[in-house]
């Protein structure tokens, strides 16, 4: 394969890693960014600033080990006595993420075509688990390849609702509270959270690249996108303040206000963005177990993903508030160990 096609192909895996269920419903961006108001463009340029390093740090580790999973970068960057918490505390939180993205995927079909729960969480899940069983290659193929047209319809839908009401800061209500008051740790905590999903799939995407070249072009391309994407949802969700805050997936319901089908268009990118997220982070999960090649790696996988449709009926919304900032709080541990890492590497 041409090598700008593998360095794109993993800029866009890099991307699908992170833009999932919580982005593309816009209750993340509103959680971490909105309810800031303004103080949300300081956070989110600080968050593409971190995704460009701190992917570039984790793929590059990767590469270097010829990694297949988080285990071993995780031991290099964070040493013996941190590294089994983390790996405990990574593994752990895939599985909740990735209950997240099926409770996603059962509320956006119950909320725009009356779907069962059950039935909508159910598909999805089916998808996610029939694609890991593939292994690697099939989540870099699948995630690289439906990337770009989720991040263009939401990019669709983001411009539309910014033109008709104005790039607005509105301000939100005084009786809401950001899930992180101080700008500076809503990014650290959004980069953190992140970068602690993503790593069982970026430390093994390092071993597609071949040079420190291919791994920084892959994480400034990956990041640069990401703040794009990050920073159009953003000025979507805080022109609609306060409306936007009654929805359990916002940027379906400001689709719906802005086009007469428009829920339904963005309901497949939302759960195309699901999907992506989903597979990652299985794959993260089961890859730690077992060896994907292997009859255990299967096992692991469909255990791990009926557990998931258990656990995703406490509802997305309670995930996301619940789930995602401590998982924040403990890659804070992890991407501090990243940062002293790439110091020692530069001092020798």
């Amino acid at each position: 394969m041409n090598r700008n096609r593998v360095i794109l192909a993993s800029a866009a895996t890099y991307i699908g890693t992170v833009v999932g269920a919580g982005f593309a419903s816009g209750q993340e961006v509103l959680q971490f960014f909105g309810l800031l108001g303004r103080k949300g463009v300081p956070a989110i340029v600080l968050t593409a600033v971190g995704f460009a390093f701190f992917g570039y740090a984790i793929m590059e580790a990767g590469r270097k080990m010829n990694a297949r999973s988080h285990l071993p970068v995780i031991r290099e960057i964070s040493g013996r006595f941190i590294s089994p918490l983390l790996d405990l505390v990574t593994t752990f939180f895939l599985f909740g993420a990735l209950s997240a993205m099926v409770a996603g995927a059962g509320s956006v079909l119950s909320q725009e075509f009356s779907v069962p729960w059950l039935v909508g969480a159910g598909l999805i899940l089916v998808a996610t688990v029939a694609t890991v069983l593939f292994g690697l290659r099939g989540v870099v193929t699948a995630v690289s390849t439906v990337v770009p047209l989720l991040i263009l319809g939401v990019l669709i839908v983001s411009l539309t609702v910014i033109a008709s009401r104005g790039a607005a800061f509105n301000a939100p209500p005084a009786d809401t509270r950001p899930l992180v008051p101080a700008w500076p740790l809503a990014g650290a905590t959004y980069i953190s959270y992140n970068l602690i999903m993503s790593v069982p799939v970026l430390a093994s995407l390092g071993t597609t690249l071949r040079s420190r070249r291919e791994v920084a072009l892959s994480a400034v391309i990956g990041a640069v996108g990401l703040g794009a994407a990050l920073f159009l949802v953003f000025l979507a969700v805080v022109s609609s303040l306060p409306g936007v805050l009654k929805y359990e997936i916002p940027m379906a319901g400001m689709a719906s206000e802005a086009y007469r089908l428009g829920g339904r268009f963005y309901t497949l990118i939302f759960l195309a963005e699901v999907y992506t997220t989903a597979v990652a982070n299985l794959y993260g999960f089961s890859a730690r177990i077992a060896a994907q090649d292997s009859l255990r790696f299967k096992l692991v996988t469909v255990v791990a993903g009926s557990g998931a449709l258990l656990a995703g009926s406490v509802g997305f919304t309670n995930l996301v508030r619940t789930v995602y900032p401590a998982v924040g709080w403990a890659g804070s541990v992890f991407l501090g160990a990243v940062i002293v890492h790439a110091l020692r590497g530069r001092l020798r």
